[in-house]
């Protein structure tokens, strides 16, 4: 049961995407907030929580434009492109996270330019050495260290500090300390951006200091309208917005490693009046098991047949597959065993 051959696709990281669709609320609470901040005190700690795929990155780096946008540093750096400052005053008045990729910020963010800007996350991580250390399950304390030392010199811009960490729920215990005992006591003039995929998996310690912003699952029309941007020449189906779950993130993986595709084979040979044997049954487990990011339609399957009692334990197994199981194509073959069984 040959899948076809997957295309390329090529999707922006969260820091190079232009595009903000959906948590209007959640943007609207903190441009308000960061607008009103000279009568209120601005949170220094913001939590952006939420399903995976959903866009919690992309509005953080949004955030962290917008804040740049607005510094003094940056206005006066301008200052010689306008008359008067009453026009440079209108300009910031108008200023909102929307921002075109070829802004000055926003490229100035892209290549690195701004001194008082950290990104901490599993890419960026680092061993006890200083190297780097992608490949690691959690984000070191080493990681965040590094980042409180950067902290401790005199600021670059004279302006904001922005720290964006994706994610909170991914540093390890000491790591999490570490960011407690920042947290305690902040410095002036700094702004948190903290991701959480599960609010369950976070530090309660350290969510009681964030202001916590719940964002949504996008909704049909705001998946099409990311679709259309960036898959213009694809068709989308209604099983394909079924399976993202509201998550233009899981439309991109699915797009990616072939998932529309191979949930149509999950599904013709779960079917109870498929004519399959272990071997084919294989061959689908096999090609999920390859990319980590599909493991999630076994539960979509489960869900299409109806298979709540099994909703449960298969959600269990899929997450302790890469703790459980040397070969995780087994894993999965025994899960698609199981809904067959069940029907």
């Amino acid at each position: 049961m040959p899948t076809k051959k997957n295309k390329s696709y090529n999707f922006p990281d969260a820091i190079a995407n232009d595009a903000l669709i959906g948590h209007g609320s959640a943007a609207k609470s903190f441009t308000d907030a960061f607008e009103k901040r000279g009568e209120y005190p601005l949170h220094p700690v913001w939590m952006l929580s939420g399903a995976r795929g959903i866009g919690k990155a992309t509005l953080a780096y949004h955030i962290a434009r917008y804040v740049f946008k607005q510094s003094l540093e940056f206005r006066v750096e301008s200052l010689d492109l306008f008359d008067d400052t009453s026009q440079l005053s209108t300009l910031n008045s108008q200023l909102s996270l929307a921002m075109p990729a070829d802004d000055r910020v926003f490229q100035k963010m892209l290549t690195g330019g701004f001194g008082d800007f950290f990104i901490i996350d599993l890419e960026r991580n680092i061993d006890k050495d200083g190297k780097p250390y992608p490949t690691a399950k959690s984000i070191s304390v080493h990681t965040i260290r590094a980042m409180i030392e950067k902290m401790q010199m005199t600021s670059m811009e004279g302006a904001w500090r922005i720290v964006i960490i994706d994610s909170i729920d991914e540093l390890s215990v000491a790591a999490s300390n570490a960011m407690l005992k920042l947290l305690e006591e902040p410095p002036a003039q700094t702004l948190f951006l903290l991701i959480s995929h599960s609010l369950a998996n976070t530090l309660p310690t350290i969510r009681s200091r964030a202001r916590v912003e719940k964002l949504q699952p996008l909704n049909s029309g705001e998946l099409r309208e990311l679709f259309y941007k960036f898959l213009p020449d694809e068709e989308i189906t209604p099983a394909l917005i079924k399976l993202a779950s509201g998550s233009f993130g899981r439309i991109a993986d699915l797009k990616k490693n072939g998932g529309a595709e191979l949930y149509e084979q999950l599904i013709a040979v779960c079917h109870p009046s498929a004519q399959t044997n272990a071997a084919e049954v294989m061959a689908v487990a096999a090609q999920i098991a390859e990319a980590p990011a599909l493991h999630g339609m076994i539960l979509d399957a489960a869900a299409h047949f109806g298979l709540a009692d099994l909703y449960s334990e298969a959600t269990r197994e899929i997450a302790n597959i890469g703790a459980l199981y040397l070969e995780p194509e087994i894993a999965i073959f025994n899960l698609i065993m199981k809904i067959k069984k069940c029907l």
